[in-house]
């Protein structure tokens, strides 16, 4: 399993050692089995972090609640991909969410059911982790096409220079702007998204689907086929994780070093975004289709 984590030290810079851009939000990548205990790699995201400054017993919060590091589970909730945590003191409430000018949601594709919010301004889609919406598709460029919503409201897309091209409702999109209508249906590699009003949906049901990443669920049946502090893969009675070998932390930047074995080579992925907090949608702040596994991956 491998899972993002944002891990914030207010007040205190990234380790520029690292490859971090000295904000005090540093992007880490976690790659450990399911259950693992916090306890587990909490010393590695320390020193990722603030370096040879790292406290022998960090001490992490999600929001102002204080995690019980032997307790707190990876990839269970709050520990799940794209969760945002605090080092050594409570962190702030969550903002209001802003309301979204449009959303982009993915209806075809290996990542089919993803909503992105559009707040304005240009975002780029693309396979690359850079990309704002990042899509797992091997037919899709890195950087394949940007949707633009103007001051206005107006949402336009152009092709970045992609290979395989960009479609809008079938007709081929160049480098020039093409207003998008509301229902449009914009096809890039083998993925097909379409564009909706920005309304707010209502809240639904997750629960965490054993790899990190949570899952929608529907008719109540939250608990089935998820993953829970007392049934999470490796994790001892009482809901203490075992720590096993093979967990391993590394950010954005350079790999990190750690006490950690680990596991076999992973496919390559693109790279991450450096520095600090992405501020990408729920759900996308993620590299979507990272591959799951014990070991670190290979930058290309």
């Amino acid at each position: 399993m491998q899972i993002r984590l944002t891990v914030l030290a207010p007040g205190r810079a990234c380790d520029v050692r690292a490859g971090r851009d000295g904000s005090d939000g540093c992007d880490l990548y976690v790659t450990a089995p399911a259950g693992t205990a916090l306890a587990a790699v909490a010393s590695g995201l320390a020193t990722a972090v603030l370096g040879a400054d790292a406290p022998a017993s960090p001490v992490f919060y999600a929001g102002r609640a204080r995690l019980d590091a032997q307790r707190a589970l990876l990839g269970v909730p709050p520990l799940v991909d794209g969760a945002v945590l605090s080092l050594g003191a409570p962190g702030e409430d969550e903002a209001p969410v802003q309301e979204a000018a449009a959303q982009l949601r993915v209806v075809g594709g290996p990542d089919a059911g993803g909503v992105h919010l559009l707040h304005g301004g240009r975002v780029v889609i693309g396979r690359s982790a850079e990309a704002d919406v990042p899509l797992d598709d091997p037919d899709v460029s890195r950087l394949h096409c940007a949707v633009t919503v103007a001051p206005g409201g107006t949402v336009t897309v152009a092709d970045l220079g992609s290979t395989n091209g960009t479609s809008l409702d079938g007709a081929a999109v160049g480098p020039a702007q093409v207003p998008m209508a509301w229902g449009a249906w914009l096809r890039l590699g083998e993925s097909t998204l379409t564009l909706a009003p920005g309304t707010r949906e209502p809240a639904v049901a997750t629960a965490p689907d054993g790899e990190g990443h949570l899952r929608l669920v529907t008719g109540g049946a939250a608990d089935r086929g998820g993953t829970g502090a007392g049934s999470a893969p490796g994790a001892a009675p009482g809901g203490a994780a075992t720590g096993p070998a093979g967990a391993a932390v590394h950010g954005t930047g350079p790999y990190v070093p750690g006490p950690y074995v680990p596991g076999p080579a992973q496919p390559s992925v693109p790279r991450a975004r450096q520095g600090g907090s992405t501020g990408s949608p729920a759900g996308a702040g993620t590299p979507a289709g990272a591959p799951a596994g014990a070991g670190a991956p290979q930058v290309p």
